[in-house]
C-alpha cells in the first residue's frame, strides 16, 4: 500500500463524514491523512444529517469548506438518499447548496473502505492465515458491523477503482446442521437468509438466540458486544462461545466465496467494527479453514492471504481518497487544462480567478451552473462567459463539452431533475448540464467496432428504411434528409401501422435503422423481427438492455436515466441526433469521391440548362 505525503490542500480543509446507524464520525482533513478537528456525534441527537454537519462545523469555528465527502451505509443510486438503517433522507444537491459547498460527494461506506486500503500502512493490518498477495491482483473487502459490507479494489492502469456492490445481501449457504437451522430461522423471520442477516451484529444476536433457546429456558437478550465479551471471557460462556465460533466460520465461508468470485489474488481484507475487537479469537477459529474449504480450489485459496484492517478512521480515509480522485483524477492531463495554464497571463484579473477555480477542481465544474460558478468565484455570470470566450468557446455549455472530453473515465456529471422552485439560472444550468451528461455518457458507451459495422452496412445498403415514432419521428425524418443528401436511398416511416405493413417488403441487402426511446414498443418490435427474419440488417439506436436491442444486428446504445420525467425524450432525441450526425459524417468521408462526381455532374447539367435557356448568343446579341 502507498504512503501519502502530507502536502496541505491548496483550497483549504475538506469535510469528511462517516455515517453509521448510531454515530457519525466527522473530521476536517487539511492534507491527505492529516486531520485538524474530529468528532463523533450520536445520530439520535440530530434531526437530520445536514444539521449534524452544521453542528460539527460550528464547533470547528465555521471554517470555509469547498469540498466534502460522505461515507454512507447505503447504495448510492442518485441524488435522493434514504438511509437504510436510519430515518434520515436528503438530496445531495440540496445539501451541497445549503452548506455552500463546491463539491459534495456521497459514496457507499465499503466502497470508501476499499479505497482507504490505498492509504493503509503495513502496521495497520493483521494477517490471518497464510498466502502471499500477487502484485497488481484484485483485492476483496468484506466487513461485518451493523450490516455486512462488500467491495473490491481493482488496479487499473496507474489508478485503483473501488467496486460498488451489495454483496452482503447474497443468500448464505449453510455448511452444517447448526447453520441450516439458523438459515431456516432467518428465512422464517425475514423471508431471506442473506449473509448480512447472519454475519453482522444482529446476526450474532440471532445466532445466540437460537442456541440459547435449546436450553428450554427463555433465551437472554444480549447485545452483540455482550455476546462477544462473554465468549472471550475466562471462563467463557458456552452458548456465547458457540455463537461466536459460528460467526467466525460463516465469515470464512463468505470471504472465500468472495475471493473466488473476484479472483482476489491480491488478498481479502476484513473491516467493520466487530472483527478488530476479537483478533486472537478469530485467529484460533475455523475462519481460515472455512475460507480455504472449497473442494478442488482449496490449493488456489491457500495462496490467497487474508488480513484484518485495524486502521483508525478507515471509512474517513477512504472517503478522502475518493474525494481526491473525484477532484484531481487526470488533473493536468486534459489538453484544455494545459491551454488554460498557458493562457493565464493574457486573462484579466477576474478571468484568472475563474481559471484558478477551474484548475483547482475541474471535475466539480462539470455539475455546476454558471450562477453557482460565478457566486463561488465572486464574479458576475458575464465574467464566466467572458472567460469561456477568451478560451475560444461560445459559452459554458460548449466549454464543458471540451472539458469533459479531456478528463478520462466517466464524468461525474449526474442527471438532475429540473424543479419548479429552482431559480431561472439554475434551471437553465441543469438543462444544459443534463444534455452534456447524456452526450458524454453516449460517447463513453459507444463501441467503435459497432459504429464501423453500422456505417459499412448503411454504405452498402440497397435501400435504407428508418423507423421512428413519437419524439423519435423527427429524428427519423432528419436522418432521411441527411442520408439522402449523400445519394443513399433512405426513407423514413413514422407511423407504427405503416411500419408493420411495409416491413414485409424488406429483405436481404436492405438496412432497417430503428430509433426508439424505450425499445419496448410491441408493434415496432414485431416489424423489426419480421424484417430480420427476411434477412434485413437491423441497426438500432435504443436502450442497450431493451427487447429491441436483442432483436438487432448492430446496437448503438442510447440510454437515458431511469427516473421518468418530461425531459427524458428530449435527451434521447438529442443523443439520437448526434449519433445520426456522426454516422452521416463518417459516410460522407467514405463517399467523398462519389459525392464529388455527383456534384460535378449536377453543376454540368445546370450549366447546360442555363445555356440552353440563355437569351444571348456567344457574340452578345439577343436571340
Amino acid at each position: 500500500m502507498n504512503t501519502v505525503s502530507a502536502v496541505p490542500y491548496a483550497d483549504g480543509p475538506r469535510l469528511l463524514a462517516d455515517v453509521g446507524a448510531t454515530n457519525i464520525r466527522l473530521a476536517l482533513e487539511i492534507a491527505p491523512d492529516q486531520f485538524s478537528v474530529s468528532a463523533v456525534l450520536p445520530c439520535a441527537e440530530h434531526d437530520s444529517l445536514e444539521h449534524a454537519l452544521q453542528a460539527f462545523l460550528a464547533t470547528a469555528g465555521h471554517p470555509v469548506i469547498r469540498h466534502a465527502a460522505l461515507s454512507l451505509p447505503n447504495p448510492i443510486t442518485g441524488d435522493h438518499i434514504k438511509l437504510t438503517n436510519h430515518p434520515w433522507a436528503f438530496s445531495v444537491e440540496a445539501m451541497r447548496r445549503h452548506l455552500d459547498l463546491q463539491t459534495l460527494l456521497a459514496v457507499n461506506d465499503y466502497t470508501a473502505l476499499a479505497m482507504g486500503l490505498t492509504r493503509l500502512e503495513p502496521q495497520e493490518r493483521v494477517r490471518i492465515g497464510g498466502g502471499e498477495a500477487a502484485p497488481g491482483g484484485v483485492i476483496g473487502v468484506i466487513g461485518p458491523g451493523s450490516g455486512l459490507g462488500v467491495s473490491a479494489l481493482v488496479p487499473f492502469q496507474d489508478r485503483n477503482v473501488a467496486l460498488i456492490t451489495e454483496g452482503g445481501h447474497v443468500s448464505y449457504p449453510p455448511q452444517d446442521a447448526d447453520e441450516a437451522e439458523l438459515v431456516a430461522l432467518a428465512t422464517q423471520r425475514f423471508g431471506h437468509a442473506s449473509g448480512e442477516r447472519l454475519i453482522s451484529a444482529s446476526g450474532l444476536e440471532l445466532t445466540h438466540e437460537l442456541l440459547a433457546s435449546r436450553s428450554g429456558l427463555p433465551p437472554p437478550r444480549l447485545s452483540a458486544p455482550e455476546i462477544s465479551a462473554r465468549a472471550q471471557a475466562t471462563p467463557a460462556d458456552p452458548v456465547a462461545l458457540r455463537a461466536l465460533e459460528m460467526f467466525c466460520a460463516m465469515l470464512g465461508t463468505v470471504a472465500g466465496n468472495l475471493a473466488l468470485t473476484l479472483g482476489s489474488t491480491g488478498g481479502v481484507y476484513i473491516g467493520g467494527g466487530i472483527v478488530p475487537q476479537m483478533l486472537p479469537f478469530l485467529a484460533r477459529s475455523a475462519f481460515r479453514q472455512r475460507f480455504e474449504s472449497k473442494g478442488r480450489f482449496r490449493s488456489w485459496l491457500e495462496r490467497v492471504p487474508t488480513w484484518v484492517a485495524v486502521a483508525p478512521r478507515s471509512a474517513l480515509r477512504g472517503a478522502s481518497a475518493m474525494l481526491d480522485d473525484h477532484l484531481t483524477a487526470d488533473h493536468g492531463a486534459g489538453p484544455l487544462l494545459v491551454e488554460i495554464r498557458a493562457a493565464m497571463d493574457r486573462l484579466s484579473t477576474s478571468e484568472r480567478t475563474v481559471a484558478q477555480d477551474l484548475l483547482s477542481a475541474p471535475r466539480a465544474w462539470m455539475s455546476d451552473s454558471i450562477a453557482r460558478i460565478a457566486e463561488r468565484c465572486g464574479v458576475s455570470t458575464p465574467t464566466v462567459m467572458r472567460f469561456c470566450r477568451s478560451m475560444g468557446f461560445k459559452g459554458l455549455a460548449d466549454f464543458k463539452l471540451r472539458l469533459g472530453s479531456g478528463l478520462s473515465g466517466t464524468t461525474k456529471v449526474a442527471h438532475r431533475e429540473v424543479q419548479h422552485e429552482d431559480p431561472t439560472a439554475e434551471r437553465i444550468g441543469k438543462i444544459f448540464d443534463n444534455s452534456i451528461s447524456a452526450l458524454i455518457a453516449l460517447r463513453d458507451r459507444l463501441h467503435p467496432a459497432a459504429f464501423e459495422r453500422a456505417t459499412a452496412a448503411l454504405a452498402g445498403a440497397r435501400r435504407i428504411e428508418i423507423y421512428g415514432t413519437g419524439s423519435s419521428a423527427l429524428t427519423a425524418e432528419d436522418a432521411q434528409n441527411k442520408l439522402g443528401r449523400l445519394g443513399l436511398a433512405a426513407l423514413a416511416r413514422t407511423d407504427a401501422q405503416l411500419q408493420n405493413l411495409t416491413s414485409i417488403y424488406l429483405g436481404t441487402g436492405d438496412v432497417l435503422l430503428v430509433l426508439s426511446n424505450s425499445g419496448a414498443l410491441e408493434s415496432v418490435n414485431e416489424a423489426v423481427a419480421r424484417a430480420r427474419r427476411a434477412g434485413t440488417t437491423v441497426i438500432t439506436m435504443c436502450p442497450q438492455r431493451s427487447e429491441l436491442a436483442r432483436l438487432a444486428d448492430i446496437v448503438l446504445p442510447v440510454d437515458h436515466p431511469d427516473d421518468v420525467h418530461a425531459l427524458v425524450p428530449m435527451l434521447s432525441r438529442l443523443a439520437q441526433t448526434v449519433m445520426i450526425d456522426a454516422l452521416v459524417s463518417d459516410l460522407a468521408l467514405q463517399r467523398r469521391d462519389a459525392i464529388g462526381s455527383a456534384l460535378a455532374h449536377q453543376n454540368d447539367q445546370r450549366f447546360v440548362t442555363l445555356s440552353s435557356h440563355s437569351r444571348f448568343t456567344p457574340n452578345g446579341k439577343e436571340h
